[in-house]
């Protein structure tokens, strides 16, 4: 498999990983948050502090500290990471098997365009600000699965003063289909 069509699927299942962990954790919040683009409370957009994309897999690391707590996030939620792992595999296995167009649209043809990647889902249609490679169709993906993992970071303050806060690392991993 060529590079760029590993690193187009990895792209497209980072995306998708993303949203079924914001749907995953919908009944986490206390108080309504900021939404992803299918509804759900944007978990990922409000507590991502890094991502790395390599060929056929992605980490995502994200930060739960005391701002996402007062915006209504229970961390008690991240507390069985395998569990969370098991419903987030079940909804990206169910948008796999149902396939969908990808697309990047652009609001021109400048080379400044805003350019937002598009995905036809079970749930709906979803767009995400984005102009990278990938897949034209979910269904080109055999799998995507995501490993969680929960760990304590300690983080310093601007006084000096030192927090220990959870951080959630998400690992995906995508598998082209045969005919891809």
């Amino acid at each position: 498999m060529e590079r760029r069509a590993a690193l187009s699927a990895a792209h497209t299942a980072c995306h998708l990983a993303a949203l079924a962990l914001d749907s995953a954790l919908a009944g986490a919040w206390s108080k309504t948050p900021p939404t992803d683009a299918l509804g759900n409370p944007a978990f990922d957009a409000l507590a991502i502090q890094q991502s790395r994309i390599q060929p056929l897999s992605s980490v995502d690391v994200y930060r739960i500290g005391r701002s996402l707590r007062r915006k209504g996030f229970n961390a008690a939620a991240l507390n069985d990471p395998a569990g969370l792992a098991v419903r987030v595999n079940d909804i990206l296995a169910q948008w796999i098997s149902v396939g969908g167009p990808v697309r990047i649209e652009r609001t021109d043809d400048a080379l400044s365009a805003r350019r937002m990647w598009v995905c036809e889902l079970p749930a709906g249609s979803t767009n995400i600000p984005c102009g990278g490679t990938h897949v034209r169709d979910i269904g080109q993906l055999d799998a995507i699965t995501v490993r969680l993992t929960r760990k304590h970071a300690d983080s310093s303050l601007d006084a000096g003063v030192v927090n220990s806060c959870l951080e959630l690392e998400m690992e995906t991993r995508a598998a082209m289909a045969v005919s891809a």
